[in-house]
């Protein structure tokens, strides 16, 4: 079964960790927590988007075939 990386993660992840980030950097008493939660956001949001999936369960244009493709999606160049 070939697998696949699914690009729809991008969106719904990076949305969601930058809210948090900004609830922290929105607080003047956790502001030293914003700089250590800031990497474990981006480091979770890249592991979730590089666990590959069933090619059948992700729509073709969804559909990033190897990592090559997913550092293309990232700088914006798909």
């Amino acid at each position: 079964m070939p697998k696949a990386y699914d690009r729809r993660y991008f969106a719904f992840f990076a949305f969601l960790f930058f809210l948090a980030f900004l609830g922290f950097l929105g607080t003047t008493h956790y502001r030293h927590l914003a700089w250590l939660a800031s990497p474990a956001c981006f480091a979770s949001l890249f592991f979730l988007i590089f666990v590959p999936r069933s090619a059948d369960r992700i729509p073709a244009r969804f559909r990033l075939h190897d990592q090559r493709d997913i550092y293309r999606a990232v700088t914006g160049r798909i």
